[in-house]
């Protein structure tokens, strides 16, 4: 029989790209809890290595963070991302996370909502433009 990797050493390894992932979409333990069907200290036990992760969560993992499962897996330097990857993966997230908000809105919420994000694009796009400006 080969030898295999400790299973205290694997957990951790999966339990410490759950955290980098998770912290890299700006997501608290209890809101991944949330999306997991697990609660906040199982999810922690998870995180730091402490419990492992079934198949079915693995699933779960990869859509939340719009990420192939075998990520997970990965020691840290062959975890690593490149920029667009990491970008796609958190505006996917995100927008997992706003879909998932939003269906508990009503239709004027809804619009107050999206007024703000046409604020805040607005807003964004004034001040390059300015910055722009004083460049030049």
């Amino acid at each position: 029989m080969g030898k295999r990797l400790e299973k205290t050493n694997l957990d951790e390894i999966i339990g410490k790209n759950i955290t980098k992932e998770r912290k890299l979409r700006n997501l608290t333990r209890e809101e991944l809890a949330g999306m997991m069907d697990l609660t906040p200290s199982h999810m922690g036990l998870i995180e730091r290595g402490e419990r492992g992760v079934t198949a079915i969560n693995f699933s779960k993992l990869s859509n939340v963070f719009g990420i192939p499962v075998d990520r997970l897996f990965a020691s840290t330097k062959a975890s690593e991302i490149e920029n667009n990857e990491s970008i796609d993966a958190v505006k996917s997230a995100s927008h997992n996370k706003i879909q998932s908000m939003a269906a508990c809105l009503s239709v004027a919420q809804l619009n107050l909502v999206i007024h703000i994000i046409k604020g805040i694009i607005t807003m964004d796009l004034f001040n390059k433009n300015s910055k722009q400006e004083n460049i030049t």
